[in-house]
């Protein structure tokens, strides 16, 4: 059961039932696109990395040890999060001011070939777990060299099969890990694919075509989005003088400005996505820690 009032939510640091875990994600030396969106899962450290590696079109699980552990505790909420990110160099100032998105990450389709206008067929191996819809994103397997369009075809939040998404713009990136979601596709960058009108979200994948090849492969994610929040500040060092330290944590705690907590369902895989706005976020890393607690 959940907590009865914020009493309940206090006491359960003294009676045990919290738990704090650290990560530490690293993104490669390849560029990232501005104000795009990155997936953190993808990049190595701690949890290890995600690289939608499973037989191709069929839908999967993200393994457990790619998400930020947290116990199998039902009625589990999120309590706060801290995040700090380390400079590429002691000048640096690009990954400031990222917007970041804790997501549970349910389920996928790999290995989607962007430079082919056949018909791909899903093949519903998993069903969707946790939730009955999620939301979709497209997420590069390797670099993309041009700009493509594509529809996909899915059965949506009512199990309505055979729904077909609008005209899709995929971008240029240069590297696995980044969102191939295109600002040409509607007014500014959006880590969710759009649906069909009157939809809220997707069950399954049935299809992917590409009228237009963007040259590269890619992975179609169902995430859960559970909690917005920013990172203003990077911590770096000069490269004189004192080598003083500059740059702040971001901390974000569950219950501030929202009704209830943010539940965290069993089993769910957690991890990030980002948005950097002030510049790419190549070499860069990302530490922090997440604390949960149950009633």
């Amino acid at each position: 059961m959940g907590f009865a009032n914020v009493s309940e939510y206090a006491n359960a640091d003294e009676a045990g039932k919290t738990w704090v875990t650290q990560f530490r994600k690293a993104v490669t030396s390849t560029a990232t696109v501005t104000s795009s969106y990155i997936d953190y899962t993808y990049f190595a450290g701690s949890p290890l990395a995600n690289f939608y590696a499973s037989t191709p079109l069929e839908s999967a699980f993200v393994d457990s040890t790619r998400g930020i552990y947290i116990p199998t505790v039902e009625k589990q909420y999120l309590k706060n999060i801290t995040v700090m990110t380390a400079a590429s160099s002691a000048t640096s100032t690009t990954n400031q001011r990222q917007q970041l998105m804790l997501c549970d990450y349910l389920m996928y389709y790999p290995f989607i070939d962007t430079d082919s206008t056949d018909l791909q067929e899903m093949v519903e191996v998993e069903t969707l777990p946790r939730y009955t819809s999620a939301k979709v994103i497209a997420i590069a397997q390797a670099a993309s060299s041009a700009i493509g369009q594509f529809t996909f075809t899915y059965t949506n939040q009512d199990g309505v099969s055979g729904r077909t998404s609008p005209n899709i713009y995929t971008q240029i990136v240069a590297g696995g890990g980044q969102s191939l979601l295109s600002e040409v596709s509607g007014g500014g960058f959006n880590p969710f694919l759009p649906l069909q009108a009157g939809d809220s979200g997707v069950q399954s994948i049935e299809g992917v075509t590409f009228t237009v090849t963007g040259g590269g492969l890619m992975a179609l994610v169902l995430v859960q989005p559970l909690k917005t929040f920013a990172l203003h500040a990077e911590c770096r060092r000069t490269t004189s003088g004192n080598l003083e330290s500059y740059g702040a944590a971001s901390a974000v705690d569950s219950l501030i400005n929202n009704p209830i907590a943010t539940e965290i369902k069993q089993g769910a895989i957690l991890g990030l996505l980002s948005k950097g706005n002030g510049g790419s976020l190549a070499s860069s890393t990302l530490v922090g820690y997440l604390e949960t607690v149950w009633s």
